[in-house]
């Protein structure tokens, strides 16, 4: 028992170290991403920290197996360093009672993934799914302000929309100036279309934004040439937003779990996220007992010698993962067997067995 805290209580204060460091570094990137659309109006600047705090778990589950499995390669490669572990296998203390002693701090680990990767994951992507599209709302309720240019820009257009004043009591925008910029180039515009009405009015038909725009003139043509043609109208109708249909399925990532299991079957994307879940929480399992015999190091090679060859195998075993995912996304007809990820873990258990005993294996063919 006392082995057992004594590393119990390394190997959790260097984890909780390492997720805080990865946990910054990550967030800080995605936060950054996050911060320019916040600066170009494509989410407001309240909702910004609650997209972040949506997506923590999602974080959290990607860097809680890395984070353990650096954790044990840290701690146990300072113990061999330290030719603690020479003492410890003197005293009749080998692999097997590392391997027990680590069973806790995994149970552990592989819980809070499972937790993270089939409940709350999902429930989180389904409010950052939800947040978005209210954004895509506020961007057309934007419109209502007055005195102010709303611009959207397009694949290869652009569009700025100005209303001089707004009659409150009518609920109608007075004076307003619609510009549509269509380019061929990076910088020339091809088409400038400009609409200039009295009154615009806001109205929804069949799920799609317009707003309705009474006695005013447009004008067509493109800039620097003189074919500019007007034209008069006592109503017209610019679209000012995109369908949205309360039936549409979410995503497969906002899907719970059940949902998944009920879909995999005709859903591509359901059994790709499907099989990702379960993944993430093989993965603690696995890459924690690879860590031990991979922390056993010669005191005069140093403590970080088979770190880095670690995480790069950990980084290939992830990278297979996700191929995978998005093989099984793209793929039309039934799944052949090398779309599963399961051979994958059972690759990754194959080479922990022989972590283990592909020596014993070796020697003794070598010898008989």
């Amino acid at each position: 028992m006392i082995l057992h805290r004594y590393i119990n209580r390394q190997l959790f204060m260097t984890t909780i170290m390492v997720t805080f460091i990865l946990v910054m570094v990550l967030v800080s990137g995605r936060f950054i991403k996050y911060l320019a659309e916040a600066a170009a109006g494509e989410i407001a600047a309240d909702a910004l920290f609650l997209v972040m705090a949506f997506r923590m778990p999602e974080f959290l589950q990607m860097i809680v197996p890395l984070s353990l499995y650096i954790g044990v390669l840290l701690v146990l490669g300072r113990m061999y360093m330290d030719n603690e572990m020479v003492v410890l296998q003197a005293g009749g203390q080998g692999s097997g009672r590392i391997v027990r002693s680590l069973i806790v701090p995994v149970l552990m680990a592989t819980a809070l993934v499972a937790a993270f990767a089939l409940f709350v994951t999902p429930r989180g992507d389904a409010e950052v799914a939800r947040i978005f599209e209210e954004q895509k709302d506020r961007s057309v309720l934007e419109l209502l302000t007055p005195g102010r240019f709303h611009v959207k820009g397009y694949r290869n257009s652009q569009r700025a929309t100005y209303a001089e004043h707004l009659n409150r009591e009518k609920g109608v925008l007075e004076n307003v100036f619609v510009a549509d910029a269509k380019f061929e180039g990076q910088d020339e515009a091809s088409r400038l279309l400009t609409v200039w009405a009295r009154n615009g009015k806001l109205i929804v038909d069949d799920g799609v934004s317009y707003l309705l725009l009474t006695e005013g003139f447009q004008y067509q043509g493109r800039p620097g040439e003189r074919g500019y043609r007007e034209i008069g109208f006592k109503e017209a109708r610019v679209r000012i937003g995109s369908e949205k249909t309360d039936s549409r399925p979410p995503k497969a990532r906002g899907m719970s779990t059940e949902e998944l299991i009920d879909v995999r079957d005709t859903n591509r994307d359901a059994m790709a996220e499907l099989q990702w879940r379960i993944s993430l929480i093989l993965t603690v399992p696995l890459m924690a007992l690879a860590a031990i015999p991979l922390s056993r190091v010669n005191p005069r090679q140093g403590r970080f010698y088979r770190l880095i060859p670690a995480v790069l195998g950990y980084m290939l075993y992830v990278g297979m993962l996700l191929v995978c995912r998005s093989a099984i996304e793209d793929h039309e007809g039934a799944l052949p067997w090398y779309l599963n990820m399961a051979w994958i873990h059972l690759l990754v258990a194959v080479v922990v067995f022989l972590l283990y005993f592909g020596g014993r294996i070796f020697r003794r063919r070598t010898v008989a």
